[in-house]
């Protein structure tokens, strides 16, 4: 046959074979195709939740700077081309001030000195971050929300905890972001004609972020070039198998100039690629490792080739756990595992693509390893933070419960000993269950103290017990290597304070402390002593003034602070801890709640003996006791007459509460069916005088009752008995059109004050 005619018989062979060829480079083209969107995919969240991690925290932390400018009232600011004197304020006589030295100085409200904070921190304009506070009723050109920030409003008065979206704004892609605000004092004063209230909406935090701060363009690079590099290599073998059916002096001399170019193009591609890749045979044998590993290993490529995967990232003599090559072995197909490498201290995903021979068995792999350690550390962090949320919501409800159980213990033992024939001995046995009660209802207060962030309670308090808890609680936490030394002085000294924020400071301090000795032990000192300060002590202390205080103490025998940190320790964030050990908010928040209780604090410290610290808070005169009171009721109970409707779904609590009210001369009508006490009252709504509800109950809730009620009668007086609740308190009751909140376990005296305070009003 001639050589024309072996050609023609060729022809249709040579045909169906590129058919063949074209069919399976299409089918791994559509199979990388697919892996790659879902790959690109799953990166477009992670960046989602890493931009709301981002913004929460922003926002969070700036709820905390406006926390402590609205606690100082505001502050004065020399008067300059961007400090100007604000109109809202031109009410005030003490808006400007002439200093001595000649200087114009004007009142900044907490927002606006909040916003002048806010604009110098570097952070912001190093993340390229937008910031600001949107009020639902603006004030200026400056607080006018725009579109999506009056949406997201609209969505904080409906409820929602926070907004977040991500959109497309002049050209780019942002996460908006807005936090709630609520009104302070502060707000209400300075806004006197707006009706404004304290615990009102006001407003939210808007936090815009780029997403461009975490860009997936080095992630999507990264898998294109893995996809590209798998494509290749399997359009490669496709290409070559088919070629060697060929003529031979063909195939050898066209194969070998395109194995050249698609060598040398390979070579540049994967060592341009900055994770970690490498071509492994069956065994797990390194053939070919790019740039990045070598770097990564610090070794040569000649010195990986011929190490096990496993003994390169864990010096093992057996493949990882969980190792995706094991399954790829098996199956033949790709596989993607997330693994732990505890002696190089990172996460890798880990993509094991096999490659197989024309039998169908794996003969070599391509492993690519992708370092998303930070990644996986911000994910843990927002767990963290959703965690910890969760667990304050877990306390609130045991406390609810708790409370519940209280109301009746305290409250039954309240009756029994209001009995006057009773037996001495059964007198002392319900005496000890009232107060076993009382103490259950304290614990139950710190409870919620360390879940959640409470308003601040100022009252006349002794620190001395609050001292005495925080340092029980650190002492099971603390090792024996630490020696605590305390003397806490036995007197009746009162200062104005919160005990929830006392016992904060103790505890950040005293933590402080801890770190300092950690290493090698030491002595943890802690005083609480009466002092009297003289003109000279507080000459250099502006706005303190001489006189009778209470001297916190709090020392350490650690490394002590260097003297170029000693002028910085109370700057929000600012830390000499290692990564991951503090925010350096602690000192920051120390001095926030001290100065807001018109005390202050001084520190001493010698680099190699150790750090004292020492808080200042003035003490009150039996007099400022008296006119402030002591939350205590005092002389007889007082009772009434008035027809009263209690609602609550536990019997206990109405039979005890019934007693009580009927014991001081009150008629009650009692429910344990909100419906039904609902039906009761429209009925004949004026047949009662005052309402007393349960919060959270079954079929209709507490609020639900008393929006029910208010359209029947607007004006009849309201007590809510709550357990616990996040929702309403003393501070917004008014907002729900209630006049009081009384939190249960319930007290007679309480009970009877709250009831008669009520009516009165």
């Amino acid at each position: 046959m001639s050589r024309t005619g072996r050609e023609k018989q060729k022809a249709p062979i040579r045909s169906r074979l590129n058919l063949i060829a074209l069919a399976q480079l299409a089918g791994l083209s559509l199979l990388l195709a697919f892996t790659f969107v879902a790959d690109h995919r799953h990166g477009q969240k992670n960046i989602r939740e890493l931009a709301e991690a981002t913004a929460h925290t922003h926002a969070q932390k700036d709820s905390i700077y406006r926390d402590l400018f609205i606690a100082s009232g505001g502050a004065y600011l020399t008067v300059s081309q961007k400090i100007v004197p604000e109109l809202a304020l031109a009410h005030r006589p003490d808006r400007d001030i002439l200093t001595p030295a000649g200087r114009v100085i004007t009142l900044v409200t907490p927002k606006n000195l909040f916003q002048i904070a806010s604009d110098r921190l570097p952070n912001h304009q190093a993340l390229k971050l937008k910031y600001a506070l949107k009020t639902i009723h603006p004030l200026s050109q400056e607080d006018t929300p725009d579109r999506w920030e009056k949406g997201a409003l609209r969505g904080l008065q409906q409820g929602r905890a926070e907004i977040s979206e991500v959109v497309y704004e002049e050209g780019r892609e942002v996460l908006r972001y807005m936090y709630p605000i609520q009104a302070s004092w502060g707000c209400v004063e300075n806004r006197p004609n707006t009706g404004l209230k304290i615990g009102d909406l006001l407003g939210g935090i808007s936090v815009t972020v780029p997403m461009e701060l975490y860009s997936q363009q080095d992630h999507t690079r990264n898998s294109l070039y893995l996809h590209f590099i798998l494509w290749t290599l399997g359009a490669s073998g496709i290409f070559w198998g088919f070629r060697t059916i060929k003529k031979r002096d063909a195939v050898i001399y066209g194969g070998r100039q395109a194995l050249e170019n698609s060598y040398e193009e390979l070579e540049k591609t994967f060592d341009a690629i900055d994770g970690i890749i490498t071509i492994q045979d069956s065994d797990m044998r390194i053939t070919k490792a790019n740039r990045a590993t070598s770097e990564t290993f610090n070794l040569r490529e000649e010195e990986l080739v011929g190490k096990y995967c496993y003994q390169l990232f864990r010096n093992i003599n057996k493949p990882c756990e969980g190792c995706p090559a094991v399954k790829a072995t098996k199956d033949g197909v790709l596989h993607l595992a997330e693994i732990e490498h505890k002696n190089l201290g990172k996460i890798f995903s880990v993509t094991i693509a096999p490659i197989t021979n024309s039998s169908g068995e794996t003969t070599k792999f391509v492993h690519y390893a992708k370092d998303i350690t930070e990644s996986r550390r911000q994910e843990r962090q927002l767990r963290q933070a959703q965690k910890m949320e969760a667990i304050g919501t877990l306390a609130g409800g045991i406390a609810h419960d708790f409370n519940n159980i209280l109301t009746a213990i305290i409250g039954f033992s309240e009756l029994a000993l209001l009995q006057h024939n009773l037996d001495g001995t059964i007198r002392k046995d319900i005496d000890q269950v009232h107060q076993a009660g009382l103490r259950a209802k304290e614990l139950v207060k710190q409870i919620l103290t360390f879940s959640r962030q409470g308003e601040q309670d100022l009252q006349p308090l002794n620190i001395q017990p609050v001292a005495r808890e925080a340092l029980k609680l650190l002492r099971a936490s603390i090792p024996t290597t630490i020696t605590f030394e305390t003397d806490i002085a036995n007197h009746g000294t009162l200062v104005i304070a919160d005990p929830s924020q006392i016992h904060q400071v103790i505890m950040n301090l005293c933590t402080n402390a801890y770190h300092a000795m950690r290493d090698g032990g030491g002595i943890l000192t802690v005083s609480l002593q009466p002092v009297e300060l003289a003109d000279m002590d507080v000459r250099h202390r502006q706005g303190i003034k001489p006189g009778p205080y209470l001297c916190l103490t709090i020392g350490d025998t650690g490394m002590g602070i260097e003297k170029e940190h000693q002028e910085r320790i109370f700057e929000p964030y600012f830390t000499t801890k290692e990564k991951g050990e503090g925010t350096g908010l602690g000192l920051s928040l120390v001095h926030g709640i001290v100065s807001s209780m018109a005390g202050y604090i001084s520190v001493h410290s010698e680099e190699g003996k150790g750090t004292t610290f020492q808080v200042y808070l003035p003490v009150i005169s039996d007099t400022e006791v008296a006119a402030k009171g002591d939350g205590k009721c005092s002389g007889q109970i007082p009772s009434g007459s008035e027809r009263i409707l209690i609602v609550d779904d536990e019997e206990t609590i109405i039979a005890m509460e019934g007693r009580m009210l009927e014991g001081l001369g009150y008629a009650v009508t009692a429910f344990s069916d909100a419906i039904k006490a609902k039906e009761a009252f429209v009925a004949d709504p004026q047949f009662f005088d005052l309402l007393i509800t349960d919060m959270n109950m079954p079929n209709l809730s507490g609020l639900d009752l008393v929006e029910a009620v208010k359209a029947v009668r607007p004006h009849i007086p309201i007590i809510i008995s709550t357990g616990f609740s996040e929702q309403i308190n003393n501070a917004n009751a008014h907002r729900y059109g209630v006049q009081r909140v009384i939190m249960k376990p319930l007290v007679l005296h309480e009970l009877a004050q709250a009831v008669r305070n009520a009516l009165e009003e």
